[in-house]
């Protein structure tokens, strides 16, 4: 079974389609219009017989510059091209202009084949073949082999026949172990069968059967029946020509650039990050925010052009762009694109994916950011998960978010993912969520300056709130911010509680005045000894006080631990509360228990003091209510 797609390429009415037909027997021209202009305006597919087992198939483009567009879609499958020009013409402006496509492609191999041979002089067909050698020099056409055929005589087909099947046969198949993907360039219905899309499978296998996903319209169906070279099949595999009878879908479904794939791996995007080369050609620069013609497989978008590592990219330069699409498009890392200018329509320029899923904030000149869209543009398969979340700002879901970022198969990301917690190199948090180990170290880092800085410009807060350092920092990941402060409470370098945040050993520092204030409210508070007080206890003791500074202060004096809230809106001094705690467990320990008018008697407080002290005792697990007494709970009174 073919698993080789061969392309024509060629200035119109240069001899592609009746080369092709020559060469098969059918002709690709299937539309009445071309028939009737003889010209072609769409893709055409015809099959060449290579042995008596195997064929490769032919796609024939058209060559007029108005279905450019056409062409490309046809190019974005090849493997090969035959590189086509008339003998009575010679190079001509599509003829330079395809062979422009198919550099910006990287398609690898080709063959040249001077057509129409019959209308000139052997001796002319030379400088045709001369001009073509100027032409290709430096492409991948340079060393090509080149062949003169009229397809009209015959003259050099047989020859040129043997040779391709010769060449085929050099030609690899596509791996395809890799995720099935499948672009649309055909679409039309089939009596008795309904809707059927055909292309050509870039990657992967799937079966008759299967249930697929259609996007970017994001439709789940399944196959009815599959074809390859019109003849059925159960299973399609990278490489093939094949046609999908699909359930549930009608025509209005489908256009051309939609993609199969297989359901939950592709999403579509509007923002994607890639490489771009200008061609030395092109008329003037690429600029921000230019508008240009976005080709991706059979698919052509409006989009504006971001640069993001100049401000400009010259002709015969490039350098990294971010494509903010107008319609979404799916896509893998260095899949190839070509882009034409918005008006005149010319291709200008062509390049490879990498970041499928780009943010549009804080894009441009970000040596970060460059740097890893240079890595992506480089790294090996087996590298790709640790680069993806090395340079990730934020946790991944998991190994599914994965195989969306890295377009990879599951099986592949898995033992990498495995394989990095192995080596400590990525962790897992508790929601299953992974992440870096360098995003943790510099969040940590960040955490530490944050804390220092607010404390700095807010002594009396003392403690910096999660909530608070979690907008600074512009972390909306919770379990990322709890293991990022749990790592640092546990090498010693915070103190972390219900209120907040403070760095170990950090000096706070308050105006003077604050600071004979504050111990002025600490005084007050131990002179009360054993007796709660309130906020307005205070204003009275210390008379000719601000209230506003006295609350900001007792909230300073509260958050370092120098005042404790025993109950809401009372308090007592962290010295004398230790005392009574120190008082009420040994005389438990000593009697088995303790009333309240003992604890009265005890601390020389009023009933209502001893009422709050007791409280607070039971609240915080100290004592244990039972039958009007308290006493210790059993883990207490065993230690």
């Amino acid at each position: 079974m073919q698993r080789i797609i061969i392309g024509t390429a060629g200035h119109v009415d240069h001899g592609k389609s009746l080369l092709a037909k020559t060469l098969t027997g059918v002709d690709p021209d299937r539309l009445p219009e071309e028939k009737k202009r003889e010209m072609t305006i769409d893709l055409g597919f015809v099959f060449f017989p290579i042995n008596e087992q195997e064929e490769v198939a032919i796609i024939d483009v058209p060559g007029h510059e108005r279905f450019l567009k056409t062409m490309i879609a046809g190019a974005n499958s090849i493997r090969m091209v035959l590189f086509v020009v008339a003998a009575d013409e010679g190079i001509m402006p599509q003829t330079v202009e395809h062979l422009d496509v198919l550099k910006l492609m990287h398609i690898e191999k080709g063959m040249i084949v001077i057509t129409k041979i019959d209308r000139i002089a052997k001796e002319y067909v030379a400088v045709v073949e001369q001009d073509i050698g100027k032409l290709v020099k430096g492409s991948f056409l340079e060393n090509a082999p080149i062949f003169a055929v009229s397809s009209l005589t015959k003259q050099g087909i047989d020859e040129y026949k043997n040779a391709l099947r010769d060449f085929c046969k050099d030609i690899k198949p596509l791996p395809d172990d890799g995720i099935f993907r499948c672009p649309i360039d055909r679409i039309f219905t089939m009596k008795g069968f309904g809707t059927v899309v055909a292309g050509t499978v870039l990657s992967g296998r799937i079966k008759k059967s299967d249930t697929i996903e259609l996007l970017p319209e994001a439709k789940k169906t399944r196959i009815r029946n599959l074809q390859v070279h019109n003849e059925p099949v159960k299973e399609v595999i990278a490489g093939q020509r094949a046609a999908f009878n699909l359930m549930d879908l009608t025509t209005r479904d489908v256009f051309r650039g939609c993609e199969l794939s297989i359901p939950d791996y592709l999403e579509p995007t509007q923002v994607i990050d890639g490489r771009v080369s200008l061609l030395a050609k092109a008329q003037k620069p690429l600029k921000n925010n230019d508008v240009v013609r976005f080709h991706k497989g059979a698919c052509e978008v409006i989009s504006r052009v971001i640069t993001l590592d100049k401000e400009k990219i010259e002709p015969g330069d490039e350098g990294f762009v971010q494509f903010r699409l107008e319609k979404p498009v799916v896509g893998v890392r260095n899949e190839r694109f070509l882009i034409r200018s918005y008006t005149p329509i010319k291709v200008i320029g062509g390049g490879n994916l990498l970041e499928i899923y780009a943010k549009k904030k804080g894009c441009r000149f970000r040596k970060e950011r460059i740097d890893y869209l240079n890595k992506l543009q480089t790294v090996e398969n087996e590298d790709v998960v640790e680069i993806v979340m090395y340079y990730a700002f934020y946790p991944i879901a998991g190994e599914k978010e994965l195989v969306k970022l890295t377009n990879l198969p599951i099986n592949i990301v898995s033992a990498q993912v495995q394989r990095l917690l192995e080596k400590d190199v990525i962790l897992r948090l508790k929601d299953k969520s992974i992440v870096h180990h360098k995003l943790l170290e510099e969040l940590k880092k960040k955490c530490l300056i944050s804390v220092e800085k607010y404390t700095n410009a807010n002594p009396l807060e003392v403690l910096m709130g999660k909530g608070e350092l979690a907008r600074v920092l512009k972390i909306s990941h919770s379990r990322l911010l709890e293991r990022t402060l749990e790592e640092l409470r546990e090498e010693g370098k915070i103190e972390l509680n219900a209120r907040g945040i403070k760095i170990v050993g950090f000096e706070i520092k308050i105006s003077s005045k604050a600071q004979r204030m504050s111990d002025a409210i600490e005084n007050f508070a131990l002179e009360r000894g054993f007796k709660p007080f309130k906020f307005n206890d205070i204003i009275y003791g210390l008379s000719k006080q601000d209230p506003g500074q006295v609350r900001d202060l007792l909230n300073y004096l509260l958050k370092n631990d120098m005042i404790i809230e025993i109950l809401k809106g009372i308090y007592l001094h962290k010295k004398m509360l230790e005392q009574a705690k120190s008082k009420l467990i040994q005389h438990i320990k000593r009697e088995g228990s303790i009333r309240a008018i003992e604890c009265r008697n005890l601390l020389g407080v009023s009933r209502e003091a001893t009422k709050q002290i007791l409280d607070y005792s039971f609240n915080h697990g100290i004592t244990i209510r039972t039958k009007g007494t308290h006493r210790l709970p059993e883990a207490k009174e065993q230690g």
